[in-house]
């Protein structure tokens, strides 16, 4: 069983149209982050292009192994309240 404050960790896509859209986001995400003073628990990191093209930008978050599409930031607060806090 893993416990609640197990570190976390945000891919972003960094393909070609992922890493377009991506800033936002991944901005925002980094802002909350450090606001609630969660740098030892939570990182956000780059994956290789994931051929999901189409529904970029592409978050996924693990250990909880979910896949995220179309991030906007909007979508990237309700990945904060969601799973990070």
């Amino acid at each position: 069983m893993k416990k609640k404050n197990e570190e976390k960790i945000i891919f972003f896509c960094n393909g070609k149209k992922c890493g377009k859209y991506n800033k936002e986001p991944k901005d925002y995400l980094k802002k909350k982050i450090a606001e609630f003073g969660l740098e030892d628990k939570v990182c956000i990191s780059k994956m290789d292009c994931q051929g999901m093209c189409k529904k970029a930008p592409v978050v996924y978050i693990e250990p909880k192994d979910i896949w995220k599409k179309e991030v906007t930031e909007k979508k990237a607060k309700k990945i904060f309240e969601k799973y990070l806090l």
